[in-house]
């Protein structure tokens, strides 16, 4: 609220519009605050059917109720004498043309006679009324007011047109074009942003502002009932400001209505700015001394334990009773650690598994710490049935590492609970093995630009998909993944939202901001695999036989095909892919693909399966249906993998979750 206690100082304040709605919210917030001007009047076009209005004046005698039809000229003049006789020498200080009507019309059933009354209202009203009441603002402009003769703002006279960001020429332009095709109401919005420009610069030597503003979508008759912020005079909503004079002073004067602080408080925060950056390069300094003579102590310990007498008794012990080659690398490794953990002491040398278990721990951890919000709106067309999605911001987020510089955008998908109580079969722990599940099926995705080095990006990104009558919205969730971006395709998810679209009311726009999530796997299908180990020949066979997905479209010519690669002890071999077959309801592969093991024992092996949708006729690029991860590691091992240890040489078969 620190911008509204400047109306403290403000002498008096008009208000067009205010019978209801952010009007009357105006009135009410002005004069119950601490910052209530001295006069404040509201205007209405017939003040005896406003009993909210009247019951204001009753409490707060401050507040003036007079009659203006703002489409009329000659109700703006006797509002203006009426004005006049209420402020008499001290003049206006400040008029907020909030007065405005809405005709939603699109191009096929707009009329000139819409168009008309939207531009009467919404643009020629608020240029009438600024006209008819200059006399008074510069009678208010010439007195200097609480800032003085040389400051210009709402202390002294200024001019706030109440606009919309629906007349933005740049967010109705391109991919980011919405949905509101309201021909009346946006372009006489985006004729008032012109008039306030025009009046800025025609008011400047007069020493009046002129600024329009954006309040937001608001719970108003115009903007509707469903609303997340309510109709109120506070900077809590979002607001656009649109300081339209260039001059520097000009826009500084705008920055005095955000934060009216006297020069000495402004010194005093300078101060502390200062005191506290020489504090942060203390701290760094210190650590970067404190870093460097740790490494020197560091190596200075570790010559002296290869000079340590043991360390040299038992070197040469192990070269007598090892003079032959290791047979194995894994073998020499532990055998240095052996050697090693008798010449430290327990607590700086810990053992393997507890190190192990702590970087599982904080690996873990890593993955759960999530910080950032999402910000973005939603908005269902129930006439066209068509989805309007808009990611508006990330805010707060925090790299993979301090060294990594954020490259963050947003990918979308629109989820649909194609089947509901699927028997999901022997499914392994990793991919929640249950008895009834749902299958999800990804009926759009998107994804929006990449912003560089900003921890809080703004995208203001719009997509929109045509909804078909079968899919209802209390099926279907909507999916946003925050990822930083890797050239190499290994994107990083820093977070997820998920929308839930039967829980919400979007028949008008909603904007939301949510904190981002851990992300998480839908399940979207079953495969069917074989496992088989053949010890001698050192060879694993992997065995698509079967995959289980649902149906949203039926294309004939829509194939499926599965890419199979295997990672074993961090070696990772060349994958391998099935061939394509003709995507149903159950889609039957029965192939085997074979892979030579690079070397034994066996103490990691994971095999990922990917399967991909493509069209067969067209050159369309493939799209991911869902993966899964099955295999063994250091401290545990996937069932089925457990199952085909025990039964070497026979294949063993078994259901697994898809994933995406």
């Amino acid at each position: 609220m620190s911008g509204a206690v400047n109306f403290k100082k403000c002498g008096s304040v008009l208000v067009t519009g205010a019978s209801r709605g952010l009007g009357l919210q105006i009135v009410d917030s002005l004069a119950r605050g601490g910052f209530s001007p001295g006069k404040i009047v509201a205007t209405t076009r017939n003040p005896a059917s406003t009993q909210k209005l009247q019951e204001l004046a009753e409490k707060h005698p401050n507040i003036h109720i007079i009659t203006l039809d703002v489409v009329n000229q000659e109700s703006i003049e006797k509002s203006v004498e009426e004005v006049g006789q209420l402020v008499q020498e001290e003049g206006l200080n400040c008029l907020i043309n909030n007065a405005g009507v809405n005709v939603v019309a699109d191009f096929q059933t707009v009329t000139a006679e819409m168009m008309i009354e939207n531009f009467h209202t919404n643009a020629v009203a608020p240029l009438m009324i600024t006209k008819a009441f200059q006399p008074l603002l510069k009678r208010a402009a010439s007195r200097g007011g609480a800032g003085g003769t040389g400051s210009m703002g709402i202390q002294r006279a200024a001019v706030i047109n109440v606009t919309s960001l629906l007349g933005s020429v740049e967010l109705n332009w391109g991919g980011r074009a919405n949905n509101f095709n309201w021909y009346p109401y946006r372009t006489s919005k985006s004729a008032l942003n012109m008039v306030s420009r025009c009046m800025a610069v025609d008011l400047e030597p007069d020493g009046i502002l002129c600024m329009a503003i954006h309040p937001g979508w608001v719970r108003t008759d115009m903007g509707g009932s469903e609303r997340y912020a309510l109709a109120t005079w506070s900077w809590r909503v979002r607001v656009r400001l649109m300081d339209y004079p260039a001059p520097e002073w000009l826009l500084s004067t705008a920055k005095e209505l955000r934060m009216p602080f006297s020069d000495t408080a402004k010194y005093c925060i300078l101060g502390i700015s200062v005191a506290l950056l020489l504090l942060a390069l203390g701290i760094l300094a210190w650590q970067a001394f404190r870093c460097c003579t740790e490494t020197h102590t560091t190596i200075t310990r570790q010559d002296a334990v290869n000079r340590d007498p043991l360390y040299l008794v038992e070197k040469s012990r192990t070269v007598g009773n090892y003079s032959g080659a290791p047979s194995t690398r894994m073998e020499n490794v532990h055998t240095e650690v052996r050697r090693l953990s008798r010449c430290l002491s327990p607590a700086s040398f810990p053992s393997s598994g507890s190190s192990q278990a702590d970087g599982d721990t904080e690996e873990q951890a890593n993955i759960t710490k999530v910080h950032g919000s999402l910000r973005y709106s939603i908005y269902y067309d129930q006439l066209q049935s068509q989805m309007v999605v808009t990611v508006l911001q990330v805010e707060g987020l925090l790299g993979p590492s301090p060294t990594c510089i954020l490259q963050p955008f947003v990918k979308l998908r629109l989820m649909w609970s194609g089947s509901e109580g699927v028997e999901v079969d022997d499914c392994t722990d990793k991919e929640g093995g249950g008895s009834a599940t749902v299958l999800w099926t990804v009926l759009q995705e998107w994804q929006t630009r990449i912003v560089k080095g900003s921890c809080n990006p703004l995208f203001g990104d719009q997509f929109s998909c045509i909804m078909e009558e079968d899919k209802k919205l209390n099926h279907i969730n909507l999916r946003m993944e925050v990822r930083h971006f890797d050239k190499f395709s290994r994107h990083t998810v820093l977070g997820e939202v998920r929308v839930p679209l039967g829980q919400l009311n979007i028949s008008y726009p909603l904007e939301l901001q949510e904190d981002l999530k851990a992300p998480q796997k839908d399940l979207v299908g079953e495969v069917l695999l074989t496992l088989k180990f053949l010890p001698t020949s050192q060879r694993l066979e992997v065995g698509l036989l079967k995959v289980r997905a649902v149906l949203t479209e039926m294309w004939s010519d829509a194939a499926l095909y599965a890419r199979i690669s295997v990672q074993c002890n961090q070696h990772k071999m060349r994958y391998q892919k099935t061939s394509t077959v003709a995507h149903s309801l159950v889609t039957v592969f029965n192939e085997v693909l074979m892979f030579s093991l690079p070397e034994f024992p066996l103490e990691q092996c994971k095999i990922s399966v990917s399967v991909y949708e493509t069209h067969t006729t067209s050159k369309s690029p493939k799209h991911l249906i869902g993966q899964l991860t099955l295999g063994k590691e250091k401290s545990s091992e996937d069932k089925h993998w457990s199952l085909m240890m025990r039964s070497v040489r026979q294949p063993i078969a078994k259901w697994h979750g898809l994933l995406i």
